[in-house]
């Protein structure tokens, strides 16, 4: 009812407008019309200021959605990203995520299943956000474990090993790789390539530059995010970008 009489009121300005553009002569009549509509909006917006809120919640979506798309290519289109999922899906999901936090750990599941269920029209795209690694001191480590067990083929296993674990030592780490059937050597060793450095870091600097992006798990679903570990959420974002 509220957007109908919106519609009316917007009609009936675009009206006015047009006639006074285009050359009326009677100046009097489209001056007291004009403020006739002012006084009704006013009036209309007073007796329902939530009308503003929600303009403000949509201007608000837009801003996220122009600057998540001045981002689109180091969100999406990062060749060093491990990703699973047809490069042409339907639905584009982005995670940033550190290894040693409990809500990323609790929403691991949703995004491996979400992978399952929508193979040909879903892709992750994984960011690695390292950022409690200054309480932990093993994100960082964790995340260079996981990039470097990417090279041996064994991302998604790695992954997963880490996230359904904790207290994550070297020790840990390496114990984790050889039960997924990873060459620890080799790992160590892909572990030190400065490569993998500057991928965490520059995620870390992209993170930096998306406003709302201030903890993990962060979630860009095409053309918006969801912050947290709300999986009822993000799986209600999801079926509404499946649709189109």
């Amino acid at each position: 009812m509220k957007s109908k009489f919106l519609t009316l009121i917007a009609v009936s300005t675009l009206t006015f407008v047009g006639c006074a553009e285009a050359g009326s002569t009677d100046a009097h009549v489209n001056t007291a019309d004009r403020a006739q509509i002012e006084s009704i909006v006013k009036s209309y917006l007073l007796q329902n200021p939530e009308i503003i809120r929600d303009a403000m919640i949509e201007l608000e979506k837009k801003e996220d959605r122009a600057m998540l798309a001045s981002f689109d290519k180091e969100l999406k289109r990062d060749g060093r990203d491990v990703s699973y999922g047809p490069k042409d899906a339907k639905v584009t999901i982005v995670e940033f995520f550190d290894y040693n936090c409990g809500y990323c750990k609790n929403t691991t599941d949703w995004v491996m299943d979400t992978l399952k269920a929508h193979p040909n029209d879903v892709r992750v795209v994984f960011k690695e956000l390292p950022i409690l690694d200054g309480r932990t001191k093993t994100s960082r480590n964790a995340s260079l474990a996981a990039l470097a067990a990417g090279r041996q083929g064994k991302y998604k296993e790695m992954h997963i090993a880490l996230m359904n674990s904790r207290g994550l030592s070297v020790e840990k780490i390496e114990n984790l790789a050889v039960e997924q059937g990873i060459n620890v050597d080799t790992l160590r060793k892909d572990m030190k390539d400065p490569k993998l450095a500057k991928q965490i870091e520059d995620a870390i600097i992209l993170a930096q530059n998306i406003p709302p992006l201030t903890g993990t798990p962060f979630f860009v679903i095409n053309d918006s995010y969801i912050a947290g570990a709300d999986t009822d959420a993000l799986q209600e974002k999801l079926e509404s970008a499946l649709k189109g």
